[in-house]
């Protein structure tokens, strides 16, 4: 029985060190902010130990809790129909990623001088993007009102900022 114990322990842990994916951090890319309360939906990209991004997973969206403690929480299933993406390797150390938030906005993740950006058209401008503000209802499935998209211009490095009007 201690054998099988014993060897049930390390076919864990070879399971563990040899499926599990080692990552070195994360950085972020932007974040969205909304006018119910201070709480933050945040997007990084995650880097393995190389510094590449995590071509498995490369992107994390979390909240930050800035309405309680400041605290990290995972968005749910739920709140994904809002804050979700998807992500897509452009096999040219590029990544497309399109929020459900602003869907008519398609963003590239790229690497500017050793730091990930996601770039997106501002004023039909291209631009580094840094935050996404969303004013909508409070009721129990709020409605968007308007989205303000704030980042930088590529080629000035000037701040630019759009206003998109909801119409739905």
């Amino acid at each position: 029985m201690q054998k099988i114990i014993v060897a049930l322990c390390f076919g864990l842990i070879y399971s563990f060190l040899y499926n599990t994916e080692v990552l070195a951090e994360s950085k972020n890319l932007f974040k969205i902010e909304r006018n119910k309360n201070a709480n933050v939906v945040m997007y990084d990209t995650r880097l393995d130990l190389n510094g590449n991004i995590n071509k498995k997973n490369p992107v994390d969206a979390y909240w930050i809790l800035y309405a309680k403690q400041g605290q990290r929480e995972e968005i749910t299933a739920f709140e994904k129909k809002a804050y979700g993406y998807t992500v897509t390797d452009n096999n040219d150390n590029s990544y497309s990623l399109v929020l459900k938030a602003v869907k008519d906005r398609p963003m590239k993740i790229i690497l500017v001088n050793g730091e990930h950006k996601a770039e997106i058209l501002i004023n039909n401008e291209k631009a580094y993007l840094s935050s996404v503000y969303v004013s909508a209802s409070d009721a129990l499935i709020p409605k968007v009102s308007y989205i303000i998209l704030t980042g930088t211009k590529i080629n000035t490095g000037e701040k630019v900022t759009e206003k998109i009007i909801k119409t739905k």
